[in-house]
């Protein structure tokens, strides 16, 4: 059996978009695979659920600070240690000289046929001669260049473009890769302008019987889903608000749900509106996604395919959303989904489908179907052991 080494940030998860994939993946390839997880351990998700699917599993738990400044002394003193800089990730915050023993007696130790890693991780194990993938899902570096872009102060133009320069150094290490795997095809043209290694498209999937509505109850409601920690989706539900949302009232009146852990004040402040709640961290979005419900993605910036886009769709709701929003998922605009760049045409197109229940229904019923027939996680896992195939020699 072919040994697979896999390499995490964090323990994933079903329900967090960056651990999502890997989640996935180690679902799906265990009954081909024999997979050995390493990872850091935040303490945020639990291991349980993919505990049968693993042969071996090694966590590493962060540390727990007594206070922010002590986070703060820990994590600069890791960034700025010899070995971080010997390693060339300076400024990396994965960065852990105690990873980095773990991964070195685990391939000592063990023999394995190829290694898998998430980028974060992938500065780990660059340099190690063996058939490597990183799954780097997105060009993040050119999403730091356009908030550089688009920033108004020099702090927040000079703190993006830091980032940006950062990053794309970061990204360099793919080429001593043997496959890099993002999430869709503009991503792939991004990196493939500075990387030589052969970039695949691997989109996310869906857990579509997870992922269905039996809600009996029909809401007529606004529906926005982010992890709020994240400029993209601060810069969307500020965007909505202030510029969308005045001119639905205008002609009616429907409520918005904001739902995502980590809100900023900002965003809690709007939980004073009468027509607006701010749910903060749910345990179960799937009740929150009421038949009738319209998904609203109204993006200005970001990378990757939103999977959150994908489960709603998967939840039969209608979606509006921007070019932004629905970048790298190739629904059909007035079938599959509403697709408004423009306040006005945010506002028209939500319009359209408050009056119109049937139009309503029919976009909602659509939209499982094209998520039912492109983006299934088994679909996914496939490519990825194609390319599994094709790597180990």
């Amino acid at each position: 059996m072919t040994h697979i080494l896999l390499i995490s940030h964090d323990i994933p998860s079903m329900s967090v978009g960056a651990t999502i994939p890997i989640y996935h993946m180690i679902k799906n390839l265990s009954t081909q695979y024999d997979i050995t997880l390493v990872c850091f351990n935040s303490k945020k998700y639990d291991i349980k659920p993919l505990e049968k699917h693993l042969s071996n599993i090694i966590l590493l738990d962060n540390p727990v600070y007594d206070s922010f400044k002590d986070q703060f002394t820990y994590t600069f003193k890791n960034m700025l240690s010899y070995d971080n800089i010997k390693m060339r990730s300076f400024f990396n915050y994965y960065y852990h000289p105690k990873m980095s023993e773990i991964i070195k007696d685990t391939l000592r130790c063990n023999e394995y046929d190829i290694i898998i890693t998430d980028m974060p991780m992938a500065f780990y194990v660059k340099n190690i001669k063996k058939p490597k993938i990183v799954y780097a899902f997105d060009a993040v570096g050119d999403y730091n260049h356009h908030m550089a872009k688009k920033a108004t102060s020099i702090q927040s133009k000079l703190y993006w473009y830091l980032n940006y320069m950062k990053i794309h150094q970061y990204e360099k290490c793919y080429n001593k890769f043997d496959e890099c795997i993002v999430v869709n095809n503009k991503d792939k043209k991004l990196l493939e302008r500075f990387i030589k290694t052969p970039v695949s498209v691997v989109a996310n999937g869906v857990d579509i019987e997870y992922f269905k509505n039996k809600n009996n109850r029909r809401i007529r409601q606004l529906v926005f889903v982010g992890d709020m920690s994240t400029p993209p989706n601060n810069d969307a539900v500020r965007y909505f608000v202030d510029e969308i949302y005045p001119l639905i009232l205008r002609e009616v009146n429907i409520p918005l749900k904001i739902i995502g852990r980590n809100p900023t004040d900002y965003i809690k402040s709007l939980d004073d509106d009468p027509n607006i709640t701010v749910t903060g961290s749910v345990d179960d979005i799937r009740k929150h996604l009421n038949p009738g419900s319209i998904f609203i993605t109204p993006m200005i910036s970001g990378t990757g395919i939103k999977n959150k886009i994908l489960e709603a769709m998967s939840m039969s709701l209608s979606v509006v959303s921007t070019r932004t929003g629905i970048s790298g998922i190739n629904a059909v605009n007035g079938h599959d989904f509403l697709l408004a760049d423009t306040p006005e045409e945010f506002k028209d197109a939500i319009l359209r489908l408050i009056y119109d229940d049937n139009l309503n229904r029919r976009i909602a019923e659509n939209a499982r179907v094209y998520v039912k027939n492109n983006y299934s996680w088994i679909n996914a896992s496939n490519k990825i052991i194609h390319l599994i195939k094709k790597n180990i020699k």
